[in-house]
């Protein structure tokens, strides 16, 4: 059976991909990272796949390079050079009953291609209480970078961790509620620029059953950046994402 494409023409595809991508955008920073509603099966991981949103922590510091991109703070909270939303895949891996380890991907969304993944996370949550209510603290490490390109709201790379609390309840099978509380701190470089911003907020959640097996979540909420020496501004807080 013949392929649709020649055999080289795959090196094809990962070339403009990878074009895409260095013409993309300065990180989009999604938070809370974390949102473990109950205590997951103990024998099976949870993977997720979505659209998220979040604020370009490196926007203030371009700014200051570029006229171009102004920083507009709240005046323009949705505005492209400060705020995005990105392709967010997931994973939640069971390690005991109650500890999980979660690896997160993101991807700017750049017209007209979807990119791969520009940054990556790694955290670690833990369980209390019943199937239908509970808490989950998590702690979580990320990166990621726009490899110095001049992009929209950048150039910009992050270094920085957060910590959350989900607290949800469960009226039924497979339906869950919960607010999702957190805190990050993050080192940002942009060109010969530094910072140390906060970010922080809530976000309520919910997971509601999608067919026999997936589920869908529904995401809202508004964090808060704030660093030292700069203009804070809110930003919203959207997503929605498939799970299974």
């Amino acid at each position: 059976m013949e392929t649709p494409f020649p055999r080289h023409g795959g090196w094809g595809v990962v070339a403009l991909v990878a074009l895409a991508w260095l013409a993309g955008c300065a990180p989009t920073t999604v938070s809370p990272m974390v949102m473990r509603l109950g205590p997951g099966h103990p024998d099976q991981s949870l993977l997720q796949a979505g659209l998220r949103s979040g604020p370009r922590l490196s926007a203030p510091l371009a700014a200051r390079f570029d006229s171009t991109q102004p920083f507009a703070g709240n005046g323009a909270s949705f505005s492209p050079q400060q705020w995005s939303i990105a392709y967010d895949f997931a994973v939640q891996k069971p390690l005991t009953e109650k500890l999980a380890l979660h690896l997160g991907v993101n991807g700017e969304i750049y017209y007209p291609l979807p990119l791969p993944g520009y940054g990556v996370y790694l955290g670690l949550s833990s369980w209390y209480g019943t199937p239908t209510f509970g808490v989950a603290p998590s702690v979580v490490v990320r990166g990621a970078t726009d490899f110095g390109i001049d992009t929209r709201g950048g150039p910009g790379s992050i270094f920085g961790a957060e910590t959350s609390l989900a607290i949800y309840a469960s009226p039924e099978e497979r339906v869950c509620l919960g607010i999702v509380p957190f805190l990050g701190i993050h080192r940002v470089f942009s060109q010969n620029e530094r910072a140390t911003p906060l970010f922080y907020g809530a976000a309520a959640v919910v997971q509601l059953p999608l067919g026999r097996v997936d589920q869908f979540e529904l995401s809202g909420g508004a964090g808060r950046v704030k660093a030292p020496g700069e203009k804070g501004w809110n930003s919203p807080i959207l997503g929605g994402r498939w799970a299974r």
